[in-house]
């Protein structure tokens, strides 16, 4: 079946040109505010749009030419928005502050520092593919499945992980897998691409928050001893990656498991350390 090759009787002939083009708008938003000699905060907003035809050097999936307009979508690493939250507090004990600034309670009260930062972030776009095209017969390409209802509903709340045994396997459906249909055309017949488009859902979001506590203790104006406290994903708060998207996978097809298209992440540690900082002067 030669119907996608425009020379018959040859094999693949590989044409590299930079005809394709991407582009990036967004808004950027930051506003600080220091409320006091110790109290500090800040945010930083991005509202944006990322569209190309591939990510950084990688190979579109339709490399077929005719059809090199199918790969235009979301860049992978598209956020809609990116909000990022941040501030610092140098708690007011010890020299030279509000209370405690001297004798015994500055020695023990004093020095201490919190700071911390919230991330939240749009989910990333992620491309519903069809691993098995059997007889598309486009060397270089890759099939993608029909998208057989107008709007593909995603369940926000679905369950993660493997589906047990017995257990209804729709609970754990991020997106509506009925929603698409395998490309299977018989050989001999006309072939063709699927309709979906390229990263056209939209992953889990990014929710996450970092602390730490610091503690300096000077001992001169040039030693000065600091322990550090840090609290990564202090909320133990779990974000997932995007669930699977290959439609040949049945068993992990549109399920978020930690074999899917993108593991989850979560429950990130805490560490400690402390560093000696000096200060010269001349």
């Amino acid at each position: 079946d030669n119907f996608l090759r425009p020379y018959k009787g040859y094999g693949d002939i590989n044409y590299i040109e930079f005809s394709s083009n991407s582009n990036y708008h967004a808004l950027q938003v930051q506003a600080n505010r220091r409320f006091s000699s110790s109290l500090s905060f800040g945010l930083a907003y991005t509202w944006s749009k990322a569209i190309n035809f591939a990510d950084n050097d990688g190979g579109p999936r339709i490399q077929y030419y005719p059809e090199a307009s199918r790969n235009r979508g979301l860049a992978n690493y598209d956020r809609t928005n990116n909000t990022q939250i941040f501030g610092v507090w140098d708690l007011p004990f010890g020299k030279s502050q509000r209370w405690a600034s001297s004798g015994i309670a500055s020695k023990l009260l004093g020095g201490f520092q919190f700071s911390g930062i919230l991330s939240r972030t749009s989910g990333a776009p992620f491309y519903i593919v069809q691993g098995s095209g059997n007889n598309l017969n486009a060397p270089g390409s890759g099939q993608v499945p029909d998208q057989i209802k107008s709007d593909v509903q995603v369940y926000g709340g679905s369950l993660k992980g493997s589906v047990p045994s017995g257990v209804d396997a729709t609970l754990y459906q991020y997106f509506d897998r009925s929603a698409f249909a395998a490309v299977n055309i018989a050989s001999g017949l006309t072939q063709r691409f699927g309709n979906v488009g390229r990263n056209s859902l939209r992953g889990p979001g990014f929710f996450n928050v970092d602390a730490s506590l610091f503690r300096t203790i000077s001992f001169t104006e040039r030693f000065k001893l600091q322990f550090r406290f840090e609290a990564l994903n202090a909320l133990n708060h779990p974000n997932f990656g995007n669930p699977g998207a290959d439609i040949s996978s049945s068993a992990s097809f549109g399920s978020i498991t930690p074999g899917s298209n993108s593991a989850w992440v979560g429950n990130l540690p805490s560490r400690s350390s402390a560093r000696i900082p000096t200060a010269y002067s001349r």
